[in-house]
Protein backbone atom coordinates (compact mmCIF):
# COMPACT_ATOMS: atom_id res chain seq x y z
CA UNK A 1 0.00 0.00 0.00
CA UNK A 2 1.04 3.56 -0.63
CA UNK A 3 0.73 6.20 2.09
CA UNK A 4 1.01 9.97 1.76
CA UNK A 5 2.37 11.49 4.97
CA UNK A 6 2.26 15.09 6.09
CA UNK A 7 4.54 15.64 9.09
CA UNK A 8 4.31 19.00 10.86
CA UNK A 9 6.36 20.41 13.71
CA UNK A 10 6.58 23.80 15.37
CA UNK A 11 9.57 26.11 15.56
CA UNK A 12 10.46 24.85 19.07
CA UNK A 13 10.80 21.28 17.74
CA UNK A 14 12.69 22.19 14.57
CA UNK A 15 16.18 20.88 13.91
CA UNK A 16 17.14 24.16 12.28
CA UNK A 17 16.53 26.13 15.48
CA UNK A 18 16.89 23.52 18.23
CA UNK A 19 20.47 22.26 18.67
CA UNK A 20 19.47 19.16 20.67
CA UNK A 21 17.06 18.05 17.95
CA UNK A 22 19.61 18.80 15.22
CA UNK A 23 22.17 16.57 16.94
CA UNK A 24 19.61 13.81 17.51
CA UNK A 25 18.61 13.92 13.84
CA UNK A 26 22.26 13.76 12.72
CA UNK A 27 22.66 10.63 14.82
CA UNK A 28 19.38 9.05 13.66
CA UNK A 29 19.42 9.74 9.90
CA UNK A 30 22.26 7.35 8.97
CA UNK A 31 20.19 4.46 10.40
CA UNK A 32 16.97 5.24 8.55
CA UNK A 33 17.68 3.11 5.47
CA UNK A 34 18.43 0.06 7.62
CA UNK A 35 15.35 0.73 9.75
CA UNK A 36 13.15 0.99 6.64
CA UNK A 37 14.45 -2.39 5.46
CA UNK A 38 13.77 -3.95 8.87
CA UNK A 39 10.21 -2.59 8.93
CA UNK A 40 9.45 -3.25 5.26
CA UNK A 41 8.91 0.41 4.42
CA UNK A 42 9.99 1.83 1.07
CA UNK A 43 10.36 5.61 0.92
CA UNK A 44 9.51 6.89 -2.55
CA UNK A 45 10.16 10.55 -1.75
CA UNK A 46 10.54 13.09 1.03
CA UNK A 47 10.29 16.83 0.45
CA UNK A 48 10.47 19.68 2.95
CA UNK A 49 8.53 22.90 3.15
CA UNK A 50 10.85 24.64 5.58
CA UNK A 51 9.04 27.95 5.98
CA UNK A 52 5.94 26.02 7.09
CA UNK A 53 7.81 23.41 9.21
CA UNK A 54 6.35 20.54 7.19
CA UNK A 55 7.60 17.42 5.44
CA UNK A 56 5.71 15.44 2.80
CA UNK A 57 6.48 11.78 2.18
CA UNK A 58 5.24 9.02 -0.08
CA UNK A 59 5.97 5.63 1.46
CA UNK A 60 5.01 2.06 0.69
CA UNK A 61 4.35 -0.73 3.19
CA UNK A 62 2.08 -3.73 3.66
CA UNK A 63 -0.01 -1.84 6.21
CA UNK A 64 -0.12 1.25 8.43
CA UNK A 65 1.75 -0.18 11.45
CA UNK A 66 5.34 -0.14 10.12
CA UNK A 67 4.80 3.36 8.73
CA UNK A 68 3.65 4.60 12.13
CA UNK A 69 6.54 2.82 13.84
CA UNK A 70 9.08 4.46 11.56
CA UNK A 71 7.59 7.94 11.90
CA UNK A 72 7.48 7.72 15.68
CA UNK A 73 11.18 6.84 15.81
CA UNK A 74 12.23 10.15 14.24
CA UNK A 75 13.67 12.15 17.15
CA UNK A 76 11.59 15.27 16.75
CA UNK A 77 8.09 15.95 17.99
CA UNK A 78 5.71 16.08 15.03
CA UNK A 79 2.07 15.68 14.15
CA UNK A 80 1.34 13.23 11.35
CA UNK A 81 -1.45 12.96 8.83
CA UNK A 82 -1.16 9.57 7.10
CA UNK A 83 -3.48 8.79 4.21
CA UNK A 84 -3.61 5.61 2.12
CA UNK A 85 -3.35 6.55 -1.55
CA UNK A 86 -3.11 4.72 -4.85
CA UNK A 87 -1.16 5.32 -7.99
CA UNK A 88 -3.08 6.36 -11.07
CA UNK A 89 -1.98 5.85 -14.63
CA UNK A 90 -3.11 8.11 -17.40
CA UNK A 91 -2.78 6.08 -20.57
CA UNK A 92 -2.74 8.06 -23.75
CA UNK A 93 -4.51 6.61 -26.77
Amino acid sequence: MLFHVTARHDVNHCGIYNEDIRLALQEFLPSIQRRCEELGVKVHFVVAGHPDHVFYLLVEADDFTPVCTLLCEVPMKQEFDVKPVRSLSFDQA
